[in-house]
């Protein structure tokens, strides 16, 4: 299924969980007035969300009868799970867990399951599962921006990892995957077998290895290199990795002008 909902749930996987664990243990859990929830039970709810809408999206799966959305208790079942005290590993272990099998539903519905009459008596809304769908994800958005503030919620994607860019290359057919991109600027993950093909770039580039070590050729010039090393390459020249060992990975920066700098 083709659904713009699949790339954004994707993203908060991949960013979510490192992003929370750097949150400050007391901004997790202040609450910032009577009443509501800190930011680990705002998680804790998103938990409790995903748990009630696999439920929903998988039953599209097993009948084409209408959809009723009822109701569930929000408050009372963050607070009757105590998020506010369990460890924070726990609760996105299971937030990511439900999200995943989610999107695994998503990416496997037909035309058909799509078009499944989904219904809201709460709020007296009507749609289909597409748009229920696109609820969920708002939905999940909205707090996700509550915790990690403006930046996260202008959707610029502002962070690579390598446990992230290995994940996404074990599920590509590349030998490198893109990761970050602003502008004239983007970032990819490379790690090419046994042989490095690459050719000339339109682009100036910056290399940082990742792992590994090898020899670097640069408009005929060789270099031994190893991981944290920085290498440059101004745009239109040949250059290659050479003789590398076999978890040789790097980040790629390309940026500027075509024809370069």
């Amino acid at each position: 299924m083709e659904h713009p909902c699949i790339n954004r749930l994707e993203r908060h996987l991949n960013y979510v969980p490192a992003l929370f664990v750097a949150i400050d243990e007391v901004k997790l859990i202040t609450r910032p007035a009577p009443g509501k929830w800190s930011n680990k039970e705002i998680m804790g709810h998103l938990v409790d969300s995903a748990l009630y809408n696999l439920q929903r999206f998988t039953k599209v799966k097993m009948t084409d009868a209408p959809l009723a959305i009822n109701p569930y208790p929000q408050a009372a079942l963050v607070k009757a799970n105590d998020y506010q005290n369990q460890p924070v590993g726990d609760i996105l272990s299971l937030w990511e867990s439900l999200n995943r099998q989610i999107l695994s539903i998503w990416k496997n519905y037909t035309e058909k399951e799509l078009s499944v009459e989904v219904s809201d008596p709460k709020f007296e809304e009507k749609g289909d599962m597409s748009w229920w769908i696109e609820d969920y994800t708002s939905h999940l958005e909205h707090h996700l921006a509550q915790i990690f503030g403006a930046l996260y919620s202008k959707k610029e994607v502002w962070l690579a990892q390598s446990k992230m860019a290995k994940r996404k290359l074990a599920e590509s057919d590349q030998v490198f995957v893109k990761l970050l991109e602003h502008g004239s600027m983007y970032v990819e993950y490379y790690a090419p077998e046994k042989v490095d093909l690459q050719k000339p770039h339109e682009q100036d580039e910056l290399y940082v290895i990742e792992s590994g070590s090898g020899i670097f050729y640069n408009d005929g010039l060789r270099h031994h290199f190893s991981k944290g090393d920085v290498l440059f390459v101004p745009a239109g020249i040949e250059h290659r990795f050479e003789q590398f060992s076999d978890d040789f990975a790097t980040w790629v920066i390309f940026y500027g002008p075509s024809g370069g700098e």
